[in-house]
């Protein structure tokens, strides 16, 4: 039986191989899958009880609740009380942590190869690690979506055909064509760009979430706050799934032609404008529009009169609220538009638990792992 140390020494081995084979890829890809399900897991029990009944969060989850959470529930068809939506947040809160921490540390294998730093063979056995880790979160992820899918009791009504679909699409990129390009490609810097650039965007996005739902906006200096952070995200959006997207996948689908990888290319191209159309349509533009709309809103908040009846104060704050949620929910309410006729049930569906993710919109998170529906199911019983 093979020793710990005999694992991390064949793994190690298989990275840094110029030319390693599909199984041996496979295997690093499960070790990943592995290692993110432990590594949720340690932080999901180690951090719980730090967190058990911690004011700052409590009064964050049922502030959302009231600004957008509880219609949002009703509008997916999910019953749950404001208590039971505030334990399953509280419960949830430590695996959005880790969900940006994992895309983080994806981006972060990639920053030797961008900048230039060490020998260029290493850097990108690195850049490679980072696409295997993503390759390995999203198998895990949809082990997970599938298992459910398949053997929860209402699993189909929380995944129907069309939601798996788009979780599918959401993983494929890396899922089909990060080992075969690897394996052709695995020193191409484009490549080592787009990993760095989705994940470190995801991450961004999710983090920045997490600290923005804190904020109490009707306070100038957190308002100012809350719209500098979103200005960040959306030019890292905008940057990492707008500009620079266009400009790399270009980049990659002209290797492929000029090195006549027919199937690459075709391959390639299909993903590529299947992942534009969702880059534009469930990310850049819903929350472009929502972001706009609120620093108008926020606009007029702040040019209130001092001697403003207090009537008129309320309403706009109320406002003010109104617009945070609309944009906190930017990209579920376009991925609803999907599915109007059916009762959805998604990850990260409220406010709350949004990442991307991001990330993403699905944020991602589609990015993300376990199943809002499934742990919905459970929070009766916490």
């Amino acid at each position: 039986m093979l020793s710990p140390q005999d694992i991390k020494q064949h793994l190690l081995t298989i990275i840094f191989d110029d030319d390693p084979t599909v199984p041996q890829l496979l295997t690093v890809v499960v070790a990943f899958a592995f290692f993110w399900f432990i590594f949720f897991s340690i932080v999901k029990f180690t951090v719980r009880p730090l967190i058990h009944n911690k004011k700052w969060l409590l009064d964050a989850i049922s502030k959302d609740y009231e600004r957008g959470a509880k219609r949002q529930l009703k509008d997916l068809h999910i019953d749950m009380t404001k208590d039971e939506f505030i334990a399953f947040a509280v419960r949830d809160w430590p695996r959005m942590q880790s969900i940006y921490l994992q895309h983080f540390v994806g981006s972060f294998f990639c920053i030797p190869s961008i900048l230039g730093i060490g020998d260029p063979s290493v850097a990108s056995s690195l850049a490679v690690c980072g696409v295997l880790s993503e390759i390995g979160w999203e198998l895990q992820d949809m082990i997970e979506i599938i298992w459910v899918r398949l053997f929860h009791k209402e699993g189909k009504k929380l995944f129907p055909d069309a939601l798996v679909i788009i979780f599918l699409v959401h993983h494929s990129l890396a899922s089909i064509l990060g080992i075969p390009v690897i394996l052709f490609y695995r020193h191409h810097k484009t490549l080592h760009w787009l990993c760095f650039d989705l994940q470190f965007a995801a991450g961004l996005a999710l983090s920045i979430q997490e600290i923005t739902k804190l904020l109490d906006i009707s306070n100038p200096r957190q308002l100012r706050q809350f719209k500098v952070l979103n200005f960040i995200a959306f030019i890292t959006m905008l940057w990492t799934r707008g500009i620079h997207w266009v400009y790399l996948i270009t980049t990659l689908l002209l290797a492929f032609y000029r090195d006549q990888a027919w199937a690459f290319l075709c391959l390639g191209t299909v993903l590529s404008l299947l992942l534009s159309l969702f880059n534009y349509a469930l990310c850049l533009k819903p929350f472009y529009k929502k972001f706009v709309k609120f620093l108008h809103v926020s606009a007029e908040y702040e040019s209130l009169p001092a001697d403003a009846s207090a009537d008129r104060r309320r309403s706009s704050v109320m406002q003010l609220d109104l617009a945070r949620a609309e944009l906190l929910e930017a990209e579920l309410a376009d991925f609803q538009s999907l599915f109007q006729k059916r009762e959805v049930t998604r990850r990260q569906s409220v406010p709350v638990l949004r990442g991307g993710r991001r990330g993403s919109l699905l944020r991602l998170q589609l990015q993300q792992s376990k199943s809002f529906g499934y742990d919905i199911t459970k929070s009766k019983d916490l």
